[in-house]
């Protein structure tokens, strides 16, 4: 629970390493690994049962319950891994590489996996969060996880040499901070490389009328207050600036696919033609197959639909799709809001509009780190994100999100605009502080002026490294203790068989 605390609507972001520090110390108590097991998944069930609790007021009871229990595994076999190792003298470095090794083993699976929980995006407004732009959310979380180990270690005192190792680990956890700079927005942060001069982007938050929450029920209300907000942008742009860059539509703000319906492509034509800039329009088109369909941004120019789309990468289980529909489909009223099967698309590349290339994340993409890094090393020099939320409206999933989406603006030093049909529209700079925000319950348009930036951080350029170093590190460490237990049991056979030796001799005297 004390760990839920440190994420939003809360933010307590340093009982993150505190609940951590308390839960390691259980480690010298525990009889046995299967009950280091059993205590990592209560763990685990307390934590994203509080974390995630906003899946029973939007999808259900039966998700929430299927996606605690499910990445619950992940705690239990983590805390194995911690326990195993609990006699090694570096155990803090040990259990920080362990437990963020399962951190991103539960990103991937299942059902695609939920990055929701990461204690890099704790670390954000603590002193921790100086290292997002270094080593990213994963290797924040690394740290976040050091520190707690190291606390417990502390606090546990069980040796000189767990001392000594503690002090080590923090005395370079000090240093590391000390020495990582500064990174908010300006001349002096050596982080940042802006390129040009401000874009002038406007956010569309169209709404959805009802609770909120519908949004097939409203998607030719949903379309018809987008094209109203576009067309009145003009009358809220800045003194100097002759129209926007940029307009950047919530995800299927379109209403559906503009390309079955001719009269609502001519809509949106004639609208970017008034604004006179491109819009990022949100789409929902045709899958593969009947049942299926691709969740994408399409960019709009005077001239039509330009050949440059993203199709969202990573499809919301339960919210976007139904994990092995035909078993399950029936256990809830709340999958009927979901007809058809999103199908996640192909890598994508950055699109160049409003004079600039853009790195594009839809919804819950922006909480996985390889498909903003690909775009960035790609050239993006700026980050969208188009999100509905609308499933999620009045519960604190918006405000978990756009907390991921501002330690993603840290990790690239990238300023981050997001459009949402109801959930948080806002932008936010390089350094993570936030721009503008409008009110979920606004039917408004937002125009902000951003800076693009060309600089690769360091976090960017390690990308996939860094996780597999992680993964690497955590493997050392149970192979060390592997090897450990199989000298001690090689040790107690000897001496078994000496002893009997000793009781039963042989020969004749």
């Amino acid at each position: 629970m004390g760990l839920a605390l440190a994420f939003d609507p809360v933010g307590l972001g340093l009982l993150a390493p505190l609940s951590l520090a308390i839960f390691f110390s259980r480690v010298w108590h525990l009889p046995r690994a299967r009950v280091a097991a059993l205590d990592g998944l209560l763990f685990g069930v307390a934590f994203l049962g509080t974390h995630l609790w906003w899946l029973v007021d939007s999808i259900g009871v039966v998700a929430w319950v299927a996606l605690t229990l499910a990445e619950s595994i992940w705690f239990a076999l983590g805390f194995v891994g911690v326990y195993l190792c609990r006699r090694q003298v570096l155990w803090p470095v040990a259990t920080a590489f362990i437990w963020t090794a399962f951190e991103i083993f539960r990103q991937s699976w299942p059902f695609g996996g939920l990055p929701w929980g990461q204690l890099g995006v704790a670390a954000l407004d603590t002193p921790l969060e100086t290292a997002l732009p270094y080593v990213g959310v994963t290797g924040t979380s690394l740290l976040v996880a050091l520190v707690a180990a190291t606390g417990a270690h502390l606090a546990a005192g069980r040796s000189k040499a767990a001392w000594a190792s503690a002090g080590v680990v923090g005395l370079m956890v000090f240093i590391a901070l000390s020495t990582l700079g500064r990174t908010r927005a300006g001349a002096d942060n050596p982080l940042s490389m802006e390129v040009g001069n401000g874009k002038v982007i406007a956010l569309v938050q169209g709404g959805v009328p009802g609770d909120g929450r519908d949004v097939l029920a409203y998607r030719p209300e949903i379309l018809s207050s987008s094209l109203e907000l576009t067309r009145g942008i003009r009358g809220s742009l800045p003194a100097d600036a002759l129209g926007p860059d940029l307009v950047i539509w919530a995800e299927g703000a379109a209403g559906g696919s503009p390309a079955d319906d001719d009269n609502v492509r001519a809509q949106i034509t004639a609208a970017a033609r008034e604004v006179g800039a491109p819009i990022l329009v949100g789409s929902i088109n045709a899958g593969p197959t009947a049942g299926t369909r691709y969740n994408q941004g399409v960019v709009w120019s005077a001239a039509g639909p330009e050949p440059m789309e993203y199709t969202k990468l990573h499809p919301v289980p339960f919210g976007e799709f139904i994990p092995a529909r035909n078993l399950i489909g029936g256990l809830s009223s709340q999958f009927d809001r979901i007809p058809f099967d999103m199908v996640p698309g192909p890598t994508p590349e950055p699109m160049s509009a409003g004079g600039m290339l853009i790195a594009n994340a839809i919804c819950f993409d922006i909480a996985y780190s390889g498909a903003i890094r690909d775009q960035v090393v790609a050239g993006a020099e700026l980050i969208v994100v188009q999100t509905s939320n609308a499933t999620f409206t009045g519960t604190s999933q918006p405000q978990q999100q756009f907390a991921i989406t501002r330690a993603r603006a840290i990790e690239t030093q990238r300023a981050v605009v997001v459009a949402s049909l109801n959930g948080v529209t806002g932008a936010i700079r390089s350094d993570g502080s936030v721009i503008e925000q409008l009110s979920p319950e606004a039917v408004a348009a937002a125009v902000v002026t951003v800076t693009p930036s060309s600089h690769l951080t360091p976090a960017v350029r390690l990308g996939p490294r860094l996780l597999e170093g992680i993964s690497v590190g955590a493997s050392l460490a149970l192979l060390a203790e592997s090897v450990r237990w199989l000298r001690a049991m090689r040790g107690t056979s000897r001496n078994r068989t000496k002893h009997l030796h000793t009781r039963y001799p042989t020969g004749v005297p």
